[in-house]
């Protein structure tokens, strides 16, 4: 039973929603666009809605969410089972079988996965962490390994002898931090502190 949930997670997920709400709205590939991927937030620079982007992140982050939640919570797949079932929810995304096993950067669907684990509670931590570094930090790239390591940290606080959980949150930041390698290639830049640093505070004596 495993091994199938397993798989139709991986063949759910491939769906690249973000390419067919794409290809339905503008009639254009959104891998045009941007940094190539078909994702969420190249579907918005393609067609320049918010509501599209925020319907497609919704989507890849469903396709973590349903089968990753009904298997640990309805199903009661809650031991070292659910490891495979959570990675192929994020592998799928990022490794479509669809789109020749490439895919988008597993942002939005790493939240449905942890959401569908731990309900609200990982993913208040997925978006407090992108919220504050996002305002903080030039780089995107960077932005989501550091949330990354804040989720492991959350970990170790909270379930430090919970083995299933560290190996999906390892597979899934190993899985990130390839799907992002290409935009680490620079040296971060912090460009303030939030909130201890405000926007006009001048730098002289800092």
């Amino acid at each position: 039973m495993i091994a199938l949930w397993t798989l139709a997670t991986y063949l759910i997920s491939s769906v690249p929603f973000s390419l067919l709400l794409g290809w339905f709205i503008i009639g254009n590939d959104i891998r045009h666009y941007g940094d190539g991927n078909p994702g969420a937030t190249n579907l918005y620079r393609a067609t320049g809605s918010r509501f599209w982007y925020v319907i497609a992140v919704c989507l890849d982050g469903a396709k973590g969410l349903f089968p990753v939640g009904i298997a640990y919570w309805i199903i009661g797949i809650q031991d070292w089972g659910i490891v495979p079932i959570a990675l192929a929810a994020i592998a799928g995304h990022a490794f479509s079988i669809y789109l020749g096993f490439k895919g988008g950067k597993a942002v939005a669907v790493t939240g449905g996965t942890w959401i569908g684990l731990t309900l609200f509670e990982m993913p208040l931590v997925i978006g407090a962490m992108l919220s504050y570094w996002y305002r903080s930090m030039e780089e995107s790239n960077w932005v989501t390994v550091i949330m990354m390591l804040y989720m492991l940290v959350y970990l170790l606080i909270t379930r430090p002898d919970n083995g299933p959980f560290l190996l999906i949150w390892l597979g899934n930041f190993l899985i990130v931090l390839y799907r992002h390698r290409q935009g680490l290639n620079t040296v971060p830049t912090i460009k303030r502190w939030l909130p201890l640093l405000p926007k006009d505070l001048p730098k002289e004596g800092i």
